[in-house]
């Protein structure tokens, strides 16, 4: 593979300061995190620019969908308190990013158990490389990684619900899980559906255009006309809102694959603006076009390569 960082431009200066914006916000996250209702016993914890955190509590414990970066965990306990007395006994992560489970350490000091797909515990164990931040992350210790793992799916039988747990492979990265609670309808879907505008995809870590449809495809048959969802970043969405991701997927993967297949460069395909008649409704998040026509680019041509020097981790990996 070879590189395609050889062309300059703003967005491009962008990216390569975007480390140490995301530490600023890092820092500034201060004061209580906000408590969503979602349904009957299912709340939803929010403090950007970390993932949203499904809680569920009940009789037999407290537990967490995602975690956050790791200096939120005391401020996570103090929310779950107001919800619940109970310890949290379990920790899912959807993923490996550090915003969804920089906290697995702090939980499992405290006697959580951390569960997760084997390629989040694969990917934790070895250093990463984060393309679109340009940035790299350390393996982590032995008190981060996830305990139980599975492959495919697993069920929970938890707090009077009945969890499926369900991997979508190559999506947002190679160990993407879905999580729906069949009682009170909710599904969480971790960064693998992201609700505010086109979605970042880790092509580093094993996620491709062509995952990502696939994967809506799989959260819209599990959904039904009152579903509620719960992304990764974003507030609670519904069907539809799915419906209408996918369809923007599978519109800008063509838009950029037409221009592929005339043997354009990615400089080129970014000048065309192959998705100006999707920016109106889907650049309006951290994501913009160019930044995601080159993740499509990627994605679809494999034209990429891990840089050897590049700037040590950021809080998107702790």
């Amino acid at each position: 593979m070879r590189t395609i960082y050889g062309f300059a431009r703003p967005w491009a200066v962008m990216l390569l300061a975007l480390p140490m914006v995301v530490q600023a916000q890092a820092r500034r996250m201060e004061g209580p995190i906000e408590t969503v209702a979602v349904r009957d016993n299912l709340s939803m914890l929010v403090m950007e620019p970390a993932g949203n955190v499904l809680v569920s509590v009940g009789a037999d414990g407290v537990a967490l969908i995602d975690d956050q970066f790791a200096p939120q965990t005391t401020r996570i306990i103090d929310a779950v308190k107001v919800l619940s007395d109970q310890p949290v006994r379990y920790v899912f992560n959807t993923h490996w990013h550090g915003d969804h489970s920089g906290g697995n350490g702090n939980l499992a000091d405290r006697g959580a158990v951390i569960i997760a797909h084997d390629n989040v515990r694969k990917r934790l164990t070895e250093a990463q490389f984060h393309l679109a931040i340009k940035a790299r992350s350390a393996p982590r210790s032995a008190e981060h990684l996830p305990v139980i793992t599975f492959n495919n799916r697993m069920t929970f039988y938890l707090n009077g619900d009945v969890i499926d747990v369900i991997h979508v492979p190559h999506a947002h990265t190679d160990g993407d899980a879905l999580f729906y609670f069949r009682n009170a309808d909710v599904l969480h879907t971790g960064d693998a559906f992201i609700n505010r505008g086109y979605p970042l995809i880790d092509v580093a870590s094993g996620g491709t255009i062509a995952g990502q449809i696939t994967a809506t495809q799989a959260m819209i048959d599990l959904a039904g006309p009152d579903t509620i969802v719960v992304s990764g970043h974003g507030p609670l969405a519904d069907r539809q809102r799915l419906i209408a991701m996918r369809d923007m997927l599978i519109t800008a993967r063509a838009e950029v694959r037409k221009l592929i297949d005339r043997g354009k460069t990615l400089a080129e395909i970014i000048n065309a603006a192959p998705l100006q008649n999707l920016d109106s409704e889907w650049g309006i998040g951290f994501v913009k076009a160019p930044m995601f026509i080159t993740i499509i680019y990627q994605s679809e041509t494999g034209d990429w390569e891990t840089p050897e020097a590049m700037p040590d981790e950021t809080p998107l990996a702790e």
